[in-house]
């Protein structure tokens, strides 16, 4: 398989087109028309000369990925598109249309991993188990799919599909960075959030590093026995470890961390609110509760008893709602189907 032009930083690009004896300046050109037009091919670079587009398509790819599948929520305009690999596996995208609200929000949810090995037992992905990483080229490759064929020009990304950005973190914050070109896709660093389950080490990083993304950990049960047992990862790096992290080193920017919390009917006592309180007290953060899209999702008058519980906390609180419950809108629904249970193994369907 050819290497893709879109797994390259600027600079990166620029020192290929030198070393293909073209100006420098060709690299913010190829940008523009991989990530601001949208282009599937070379060919359609017309400011580029006809043996420039050759020496191109002879070493790189434009698009490592192609569109299988796409469904349309006849309840809410959510969009799912699932995709093929080059080496034949399945991802998926989610376009949140209903999101375009009064700020003009309008969002693609991108996953990072074919598959995930974080076996958190509400998520559909964790059912295939981990097979590989997405490169930049593929993650990226998401987003100009999407734009290209529903026409519109999505401002807002979170990495909150198909697998655990952070056990790809390389890959993740090059593509968020390339977003974030002006020249490009023009996306804002306040409007790409990257979710994590809580992978301390590369929380640890990312904070270091000063990145200005939006950062979300993934709570879901305050109670730490709880969660070992619907997120394994709590194991290896407990939440408390991790809140006690995040309570003393606040993230770069100004934007508050979001800490998700997916409500069950076991899951939204009081008793829940003030563990939340207690683990993030000191925290710059926001809550955003998410109702389990299961019959183990608890009915609207208890959602809002429990927003009451965490008012406690004195920090902004949204419900976000359950999008896509018609076109397998959950996380891995869709590639699911493609795979048998766990092992990575391709099937009919």
């Amino acid at each position: 398989m050819k290497d893709s032009i879109k797994n390259y930083y600027l600079e990166e690009a620029e020192d290929i087109f030198e070393r293909l004896g073209e100006a420098r300046y060709r690299a913010r050109q190829l940008f523009s028309w991989l990530y601001a037009k949208n282009v599937s091919s070379f060919d359609d670079m017309s400011n580029y000369s006809k043996d420039l587009r050759s020496k191109l398509t002879e070493e790189f790819s434009v698009s490592p990925l192609v569109l299988e599948e796409r469904l349309l929520s006849k309840i809410d305009g959510t969009e799912k598109f699932l995709f093929k690999t080059e080496d034949g596996h399945f991802i998926e995208s989610v376009l949140l249309r209903n999101e375009a609200s009064d700020d003009g929000r309008l969002t693609i949810c991108i996953s990072s991993q074919i598959g995930c090995a974080m076996g958190c037992t509400f998520c559909s992905t964790a059912k295939i188990g981990f097979i590989r990483n997405l490169t930049v080229a593929e993650i990226l490759d998401q987003i100009i799919h999407v734009r290209r064929v529903t026409g519109l020009l999505n401002n807002n990304i979170v990495f909150m599909g198909m697998g655990e950005p952070f056990n790809n973190y390389d890959n993740v914050i090059k593509a968020a960075n390339i977003m974030n070109y002006s020249f490009g896709f023009h996306i804002s660093v306040r409007k790409i959030t990257i979710s994590t389950c809580g992978i301390l080490p590369a929380i640890k990083r990312y904070v270091k590093e000063k990145h200005l993304f939006n950062l979300a950990i993934s709570l879901n049960d305050s109670d730490p026995a709880l969660r070992k047992i619907n997120m394994p990862v709590e194991n290896k790096y407990p939440i408390k470890e991790v809140a006690d992290f995040i309570n003393k080193n606040p993230a770069a920017g100004y934007n508050r961390m979001t800490i998700e919390y997916v409500m069950r009917k076991d899951n939204i006592s009081k008793k829940n609110a003030e563990e939340i309180n207690k683990l993030f007290k000191f925290a710059h953060v926001m809550l955003n509760l998410i109702p389990l899209n299961s019959p183990e999702c608890p009915v609207k008058k208890d959602i809002e008893k429990f927003m009451q519980y965490c008012s406690i906390m004195n920090i902004p609180i949204i419900v976000r709602k359950s999008l896509g419950s018609d076109i397998s809108g959950g996380c891995g629904q869709l590639a699911g189907k493609k795979y048998s249970g766990g092992s990575g193994e391709i099937i009919e369907v």
